[in-house]
C-alpha cells in the first residue's frame, strides 16, 4: 500500500477519523489485488481453434447429395444402335419392376413410357398407354415378349441398374445362365407344340419349354 500524505483527506491531522478510514480502504484494495489471480494468454492456442466448428455443429450439417450418379440415358448396351439388346429378364419380372416403380408415385405411366422409349430406341418412338396396359395384364415368363414394352422396359431398367451401380439380381444371373449364347429371352409369338398324348408341355419360371413324359411334372 502506498500513497502520498497529500492524498489524505486531512493531511494536517493524521489521526483524523477520515484519514484512518482512507488508509483502511487502501489496505483492503491492496489485499484484493494480491488475491486476484492473473491469467496469461495461451501462446500455444491454435489460431484455427476460434473458427473451428464444434463437433455438434459438424454433425448438424446436412449431407450434400451425391450428384456423380451416372445418367441412365448415357449408359450404352451392346445392341443399342439397332435395338437388338439381348433380354435377360422374364416378362413377369419386367411386369413386377414396372408395377413396383409406379407404386412409388415418383413417376407417371406417361413419363415412364417416354423414358423407356428414349432409353431403348434411337428414334424414341411413341409407346401407347394401351400397349403398357396390355403387357401388364399378361401372365407368363414369355407372355408379351414381342411387345415393344417388353424390350423398352428391359433396356430402361438395365441402364437404370448400371447407372445406380447396383449388382445383378439372382434372377438376372439365372437368366444369363439359361439364355446366354441363345440371344437372350426368346422374342417370338407363343408357339404350339406337338407331343405324345400322354406327355405334357411345360414352361419353367425362366421361360424354358420342355416335354414331360407321361405328364408327370
Amino acid at each position: 500500500m502506498s500513497f502520498k500524505v497529500s492524498d489524505l483527506p486531512n493531511p494536517i491531522l493524521l489521526t483524523d477519523p477520515a484519514n484512518i478510514a482512507f488508509m483502511k480502504a487502501k489496505e483492503e484494495e491492496a489485499a484484493r489485488k494480491v488475491l486476484m489471480p492473473t491469467t496469461k494468454p495461451n501462446k500455444n492456442k491454435r489460431k484455427s481453434d476460434a473458427s473451428e466448428p464444434s463437433t455438434s455443429a459438424k454433425k448438424s450439417k446436412k449431407a450434400v447429395p451425391d450428384d456423380t450418379a451416372k445418367d441412365l440415358f448415357s449408359v450404352t448396351l451392346p445392341g443399342d444402335d439397332d435395338a437388338t439388346v439381348e433380354i435377360y429378364d422374364t416378362c413377369d419380372e419386367l411386369r413386377r419392376k414396372i408395377n413396383a416403380l409406379l407404386r412409388t408415385g415418383t413417376i407417371t405411366k406417361a413419363a415412364l413410357l417416354r423414358d423407356m422409349s428414349r432409353a431403348a430406341y434411337t428414334d424414341a418412338p411413341n409407346i401407347q398407354s394401351k400397349q403398357l396396359t396390355d403387357f401388364l395384364t399378361k401372365k407368363g415368363p414369355t407372355s408379351g415378349s414381342t411387345s415393344r414394352v417388353c424390350y423398352a422396359s428391359y433396356v430402361y431398367f438395365e441402364k437404370k441398374r448400371i447407372a445406380e451401380g447396383k449388382a445383378k439380381s439372382k434372377h438376372r444371373r439365372d437368366m444369363e445362365d439359361r439364355w446366354d449364347g441363345e440371344g437372350g429371352l426368346p422374342r417370338r409369338r407363343e408357339e404350339k407344340y406337338f407331343c405324345h398324348v400322354d406327355d405334357a408341355v411345360v414352361q419353367d419360371a425362366l421361360g424354358s419349354v420342355r416335354t414331360v413324359p407321361g405328364g408327370r411334372f
